[in-house]
């Protein structure tokens, strides 16, 4: 039970993020509602401070505790006392997502309507980072605003369950796949051509605000194709500088706009309570505002962009960034049987990205938002499964879609493979990184590029990928290719 209730506690601190109500009265009680039987063991938090709190205490963990001779003491103690290992999570695009397992996983005693108020949560984890307090469940359980927490271990133990073979299968999998060899130093080692960045403004027909785009171009003339790259929610460009930086000294101009609906600076104003959250409209405004690129390079008005005009344009996009890469690669939201799925929980694909997925439901349409002058797209780690079910038929340009096998945000099994084998044949490709997750593929300004920057350099340079190409960076992330036979229909 407490190994259970250790890794349900993991999966919960992903979550702690959301906006919510201020802080009112600290957590006093815990209930564990028990596997089969719907118990539930109760223990106060003021137990749980050490293992003579517990002995000595009076609720229905300390009893069973001292009736077991002291067995739970040393387990519960490490458990609320160790540091959480997803505290760099915290802030992090998408990690508010988790927010599905939180509802689910957690009941807050009626005071509080049942619901989870964790604008409070997020302050308090700022709290401790600030006074150089160590993160830990206890900590946090100290700031929640309600008296009594149950975690639903009866439901935990079955999703973790899911998750858990989720991830064998994964594995399973990955062992299959041919590994990608390492790339020559030439493609992981910055290319020749200095560097210019700068970043300039453009102005919207869909949004109030202007388009930030950061440009970032080699000096003189470019020698490959345009690149563009979209950020995932509440994520910036600053993110992705690295792939940037990397793929401009070898000769392209990379093109980065700020998506000013679904930004960092968006999600600051909506934990700040100014303004909602990304209206379902994101989903197609994502698109308009890399037309609006396009167009601007195409008229000369993009300053930073002079000479470069969008043709042959290569598209990355990372999370919904990714999503939006293949909604201009030609992907179409479809009514399927999956979108029934939203209100219901029953499906075995469902993941945390369905909630990203879902809010787009209102939107979503099969119109067409394909842009002929993108010729290739990148796709990393994107929400699909659902939003693409039936829709990523009809892809008009070679995509790379690239997973991490440990992305627990938009995994590998529901979201690349079962997709992917819905992808036209043909120069299509996948890739499975041993090791990813959804936040350690990026690549920021401090980086070298990261573990993909021989992969998009070769993709970008318009060449085919097969399993003797050589790709992975040694030093880093073993790059898996998936064989067009090993696609799952």
């Amino acid at each position: 039970m407490i190994h259970r209730l250790r890794r349900t506690a993991l999966v919960l601190l992903l979550g702690l993020g959301c906006g919510g109500s201020p802080a009112a009265s600290a957590v006093e009680l815990i209930g564990l509602r028990l596997p089969v039987l719907g118990e539930i063991i109760t223990a106060r938090v003021s137990e749980l401070r050490s293992s003579e709190a517990l002995w000595n205490g009076d609720s229905d963990l300390a009893e069973l505790n001292r009736a077991t001779d002291g067995r739970f003491a040393d387990a519960l103690s490490e458990l609320v006392n160790d540091p959480l290992p997803y505290q760099d999570l915290h802030g992090s695009p998408m990690a508010q997502q988790v927010e599905v397992l939180l509802s689910q996983l957690l009941e807050v005693d009626a005071d509080h309507s049942g619901s989870i108020p964790t604008a409070p949560v997020a302050a308090a984890m700022a709290r401790l980072k600030s006074e150089g307090k160590t993160l830990t469940l206890l900590n946090l359980l100290g700031e929640i605003p309600a008296r009594k927490v149950i975690i639903r271990l009866d439901l935990a133990e079955k999703r973790l369950r899911d998750l858990k073979a989720s991830q064998e299968r994964i594995d399973r999998a990955l062992a299959q796949f041919p590994r990608l060899p390492a790339s020559p130093a030439a493609s992981l080692t910055p290319g020749p051509y200095p560097i210019l960045t700068r970043v300039s403004t453009i102005a919207l027909s869909s949004h109030p605000e202007p388009l930030e785009v950061t440009v970032v171009r080699p000096r003189g003339a470019p020698i490959l194709p345009p690149v563009l790259i979209s950020h995932g929610l509440w994520d910036s460009p600053a993110s992705f500088l690295g792939w940037a930086r990397h793929l401009a000294s070898h000769g392209a101009p990379v093109f980065l706009p700020r998506h000013p609906g679904s930004d960092i600076q968006q999600q600051a104003e909506m934990l700040a309570g100014r303004v909602p959250p990304p209206s379902p409209q994101e989903f197609l405004r994502r698109p308009g505002d890399v037309r609006a690129v396009l167009d601007a390079l195409d008229a000369g008005s993009l300053p930073g962009g002079e000479g470069i005009r969008a043709r042959g344009v290569v598209m990355i996009g990372h999370s919904w960034g990714g999503t939006t890469a293949l909604q201009l690669a030609g992907a179409r939201s479809l009514p399927g049987l999956l979108w029934g799925d939203c209100d219901r929980t029953g499906n075995p694909n469902r993941n945390i990205s369905w909630v990203l997925q879902c809010s787009f439901l209102p939107a979503a349409n099969p119109a067409s938002q394909a842009d002929p002058r993108i010729v290739r797209a990148v796709a990393v780690s994107p929400p699909q499964g659902l939003v693409f079910e039936l829709g990523s038929r009809d892809l008009k340009v070679p995509v790379l879609l690239v997973s991490g096998s440990r992305d627990v945000v938009v995994p590998t099994d529901p979201e690349a493979l079962l997709p992917y084998g819905n992808y036209p044949r043909g120069a299509n490709r996948l890739v499975v990184v041993a090791g990813g997750n959804h936040f350690n593929l990026p690549a920021g300004a401090d980086s070298d590029g990261g573990p993909l920057r021989a992969l998009l350099l070769h993709w970008v340079r318009g060449k085919s990928l097969n399993l003797s190409t050589r790709l992975s960076d040694p030093r880093s992330l073993v790059l898996h290719l998936v064989p067009a036979d090993a696609r799952q229909p």
